[in-house]
């Protein structure tokens, strides 16, 4: 009797042990997780289609995105990159050997905004080259989507001069007159003496933007009081603001050496688009962070003062959105005293 009871012992013991041993191995063999989670994430979750995104698989610190196998919509892609394609709601899951991850969305969206572009022109009364840059804005104007093209005209040592102008310069780059700068990031290239190449400006129209705005503005007697909106299809950072109050309709007389206008001085010149003030700092005021993100609207409410009677159809808002590097993403124009919703 007491000897069954020593074997009862003993093979309790080695079924305890077998046992034991059989519940390490399964731990120490379950993916190598060693207790992390793996999780599925994407380097943008709100796109325009033909966007490229990435998408990485981590185990707590270790990335085994190499081992993982991303599926979108329930269909395997090769590797870790995926050009987006169709509109709306893509689910992505993805497993690692057995164990499978969390299951993320990616939003394809359409752009929600008419691309604009700005020049500033540099020019004064004494340039007698600088008509080239004023009818070539002209001619942008009146081709096919021209009307997408703002103009300004930011004038120097003359009866329209901005204070700001040499700071702008200065800023810019720009070294000479007359010049002519597209979006703060390019100097427009001439097409002759007499003429600038058109095509350029146009150009910009082709690039989306994920940033619009819109402009609504009142007069009270001398005070302009301006409500501009910017809004935001993605995710970005860095963005500012930039504000500003044009002059159209002033006849003063210009130098003129093109063949547009009579050679000499042209005594009845019309000149537009004149920078008069700024609502915000000239260089961008800067957007809040957290209103930088996919859906977000910023909005604020900006004031700024017109001679006492003048003509308020002779004055516009324009107003436009700057990056990280200066370089302008949208803008927008509208009349004084109307309200331009986003486009």
């Amino acid at each position: 009797m007491k000897t069954l009871n020593y074997f009862k012992i003993v093979l309790l013991f080695i079924t305890t042990a077998i046992v034991s041993c059989s519940t390490n191995t399964i731990d120490d063999t379950s993916g190598g997780n060693n207790g992390d989670e793996l999780v599925l994430s994407v380097d943008k979750s709100t796109v325009y289609e033909a966007t490229l995104v990435t998408f990485t698989v981590s185990n707590g610190a270790n990335d085994v995105t190499p081992n993982a196998v991303i599926s979108i919509d329930g269909v395997a892609i090769s590797g870790d990159t995926f050009t987006m394609s169709g509109l709306g709601t893509k689910e992505i899951t993805s497993t690692v050997g057995v164990l499978t991850t969390n299951s993320i969305d990616v939003e394809v969206i359409e752009p929600s905004f008419t691309t604009k572009a700005l020049i500033e022109d540099y020019t004064g009364t004494w340039c007698g080259w600088c008509p080239r840059i004023a009818k070539g804005i002209e001619e942008v104007k009146d081709q096919t989507n021209g009307e997408h093209i703002i103009s300004i005209a930011v004038h120097n040592n003359d009866p329209m001069v901005f204070s700001l102008e040499a700071q702008m310069r200065g800023q810019l780059g720009v070294t000479e007159f007359p010049t002519g700068t597209l979006n703060r990031n390019a100097i427009w290239g001439q097409a002759t003496s007499n003429d600038m190449n058109t095509a350029e400006p146009l150009d910009l129209l082709t690039t989306i933007q994920s940033v619009g705005l819109s402009i609504n503005s009142t007069v009270n007697g001398s005070s302009v009081d301006a409500s501009i909106k910017v809004g935001f299809d993605l995710d970005v950072t860095g963005m500012k603001l930039v504000a500003v109050l044009l002059e159209n309709g002033v006849i003063e007389p210009q130098l003129n050496y093109t063949s547009h206008w009579p050679v000499g001085m042209v005594t009845d010149f019309e000149h537009n688009d004149i920078l008069r003030k700024a609502f915000t700092d000239i260089f961008g005021d800067f957007i809040p962070a957290d209103q930088q993100v996919s859906g977000g609207v910023y909005s604020v409410d900006l004031t700024t003062s017109i001679p006492l009677n003048s003509v308020q159809s002779n004055w516009s808002v324009v107003a436009f959105v700057v990056d990280a590097d200066n370089k302008v993403v949208n803008v927008q124009k509208a009349a004084l005293g109307t309200n331009v919703d986003f486009d």
